[in-house]
């Protein structure tokens, strides 16, 4: 009887995804700098990192979930 073969672990598939997220989320930052500028729009750069920084918290705990 062949061996079922089993899918990548959840830490190899979270290891796969951070990178992914973490480039993402970077460019988020990155567009909301540039659009800030375009607009004249003074949102505090921090309040936009705070944002994305919550939303790497969210990610990281939905994999860690799916980990279980």
């Amino acid at each position: 009887m062949a061996k079922k073969q089993k899918g990548p672990s959840n830490s190899a598939l979270e290891a796969q995804v951070m990178p992914v997220v973490a480039a993402t989320l970077a460019g988020v930052i990155y567009q909301a700098r540039l659009l800030n500028r375009q607009s004249k729009v003074n949102i505090p750069e921090q309040e936009v990192i705070s944002d994305v920084v919550n939303l790497w918290r969210i990610v990281k705990e939905a994999l860690a979930e799916d980990e279980k």
